[in-house]
């Protein structure tokens, strides 16, 4: 009815009775007065494709949960040894502790992020949605990072704006400022501040995150939230990680109804924003 091209998955039955995954696509050859001649269309088996998708999917939930199992012992036995061991001032074990717990934190992150990127594929990404102060989310998602011991400080500008209540999924929201955050620290390396700042515009409550770091070109801002891509340092260096992260924030605030975005400049660092719809009071 719209005259717009358009794109379907769908199941046909063959004459065994089975069923096959296509991938259908049609599109308007058009006059040279614009109305519809005809329209011209393909059909194409994407029936392996379809099954070497679900293995993918299917390892990962597997791996996820074999890996975890592992990864979950390791940090119960770390925790375990720092309160063991009391009041020691034996700084090399202090250390050692500390840096065993972040490198399992780590890999239990991108255990997660390997997860949520198959429920995002399938659709099937849960959200459990809640009102709740913004302001009180940022202040204890920046604790937690603090508590890491990063060499960064990170300054927080919220401007009173204790009101501000969304109704959204309260862990997912915090994964998507903790992502910003850790890269605002990750891509900083020369500096030691992060400035963080929440405000009310136009109906929606947004989050400021800006860094002082390596920043990035004109190329470089209009890919980042694509999936497996990394920024890359001057000396072509590519910083550590997967390059899922801001895949997963951009989708996640898609499914918010809300926003992602950045403005960035080369050798000077970058400010990430979080816009999500508000809720008012009665």
């Amino acid at each position: 009815e719209t005259g717009r091209a358009f794109h379907f998955e769908h199941r046909f039955r063959s004459k065994t009775g089975e069923y096959h995954w296509f991938l259908s696509r049609a599109f308007p050859d058009r006059a040279e007065d614009g109305t519809i001649r005809r329209w011209v269309g393909t059909s194409t088996d994407i029936d392996e494709m379809k099954k070497q998708e679900k293995q993918k999917n299917d390892f990962i939930k597997m791996a996820n949960h074999e890996l975890k199992t592992p990864v979950t012992t390791i940090k119960g036995y770390v925790q375990l040894l720092k309160k063991m061991r009391g009041n020691s001032e034996d700084q090399f074990l202090v250390n050692s502790l500390n840096t065993i717990e972040g490198q399992v934190n780590k890999l239990n992150g991108l255990i997660g992020d390997l997860l949520d990127i198959t429920r995002m594929e399938s659709g099937t990404l849960p959200l459990k949605k809640t009102a709740f102060p913004l302001q009180q989310l940022v202040t204890e998602t920046i604790k937690d990072i603090l508590a890491t011991g990063p060499a960064h400080q990170i300054n927080f500008n919220n401007k009173k704006n204790s009101a501000l209540i969304v109704y959204a999924d309260r862990d997912r929201i915090t994964q998507v400022l903790n992502n910003l955050l850790t890269n605002a620290i990750k891509y900083s390396p020369g500096t030691e501040r992060v400035e963080v700042g929440l405000q009310e515009n136009m109906g929606r409550a947004v989050i400021s995150v800006r860094d002082y770091g390596i920043g990035m070109n004109t190329d470089e801002l209009t890919r980042i939230f694509e999936r497996f891509y990394r920024v890359l340092g001057d000396d072509e260096q590519t910083y550590p990680g997967f390059g899922i992260g801001l895949y997963i924030v951009k989708d996640i605030m898609d499914r918010h109804g809300g926003q992602v975005w950045a403005e960035s400049t080369k050798n000077e660092g970058s400010t990430f924003y979080l816009a999500l719809p508000l809720i008012r009071e009665k």
